[in-house]
């Protein structure tokens, strides 16, 4: 609307003065409840979240509905007669409304500002949870590899224990098998032990009756009887030859087998093998030293002559 005086402007919220032409109040500063209006629209604007700065006629639209308000609430003003001072207060009022506007404009850059430091930040942040995701997907593969490589190698040690305890026992049996070997072969040696003891009690039984023999064929016959390999009797004749008594003619016998053989024969005597046949056949081991004897007699004599 036109003001008195052809400004253009806002008039100042306040009463219609009760007589034309002159003030009966103290114009009211700027706190009536339009203003209050304006400040709690300034407040709303500023509380709320803009991607962007808003356009001039959003905020040209703040302003017509602040001045609606303004002019709803009091009746439509007469002719001012104090020009210069309504001038004043209309020009108080619009700069008043400018800095309002320049300040919501300035809260609202400064909203984004903040706003798009926080986008941002949020970016950054969802960088650093993608790469930690990344990083932790990656130690989640490792740790779900090693496990893999923890269930083979479980399971070969499982194999492996399941071998060994079969193994084992296969190895008890044997250990119980190799003792009652072992029990038998000490009870099948003590039994040897016990025969052989026998034995030997014979064979001191049977020297003792044979040592005077021996010693008849030793001093009488000039044959003494050597014992050397197993089952390897030596029978050395002496005063063979007149002319050396002492020189010895040997003959050993095997006595391993029940049919007799010679060993060796020192000399070697004519029809030997003729001999050892007829002492399997006589089984008379007597005559057949005499006869050996007698072989050794006609050896000498043949090999002085």
């Amino acid at each position: 609307m036109n003001t008195p005086g052809g400004y253009q402007g806002l008039s100042t919220p306040r009463r219609r003065p009760l007589t034309p032409g002159r003030r009966d109040r103290t114009l009211p500063s700027f706190n009536s409840p339009a203003s209050i209006r304006i400040s709690r629209m300034l407040d709303t604007a500023y509380n709320a979240t803009l991607d962007e700065e808003l356009p001039g006629d959003i905020t040209e639209s703040i302003t017509a509905a602040a001045l609606k308000s303004t002019t709803d609430e009091y009746d439509p003003p007469r002719v001012w007669f104090q020009r210069e001072e309504d001038r004043k207060q209309n020009d108080e009022f619009i700069r008043r409304l400018d800095e309002m506007v320049q300040e919501l404009k300035r809260l609202i850059r400064d909203r984004k500002n903040e706003h798009n430091g926080e986008i941002s930040e949020l970016n950054d942040r969802k960088s650093r949870m993608t790469a930690d995701m990344e990083l932790l997907e990656k130690e989640n593969s490792n740790i779900l590899s090693a496990l893999k490589d923890e269930r083979a190698k479980e399971t070969e040690l499982s194999n492996d224990i399941a071998s060994l305890q079969i193994k084992q026992k296969q190895a008890s049996n044997s250990a119980r098998q190799l003792l009652e070997k072992k029990r038998m072969l000490e009870q099948e040696l003590a039994q040897r032990k016990s025969i052989i003891a026998e034995k030997r009690q014979v064979l001191a039984v049977q020297a003792a009756k044979n040592s005077p023999e021996l010693a008849f064929f030793e001093n009488q016959m000039g044959i003494s009887i050597v014992g050397g390999e197993r089952d390897i009797l030596t029978f050395i004749f002496t005063y063979i030859s007149l002319s050396e008594p002492s020189r010895p003619f040997s003959i050993s016998m095997d006595l391993s087998q029940r049919e007799y053989s010679v060993k060796k024969c020192s000399p070697v005597i004519a029809d030997l093998q003729t001999h050892v046949d007829w002492l399997n056949a006589s089984r008379d081991f007597f005559g057949f030293l005499k006869r050996i004897r007698r072989g050794f007699v006609e050896h000498y004599l043949n090999s002085t002559i």
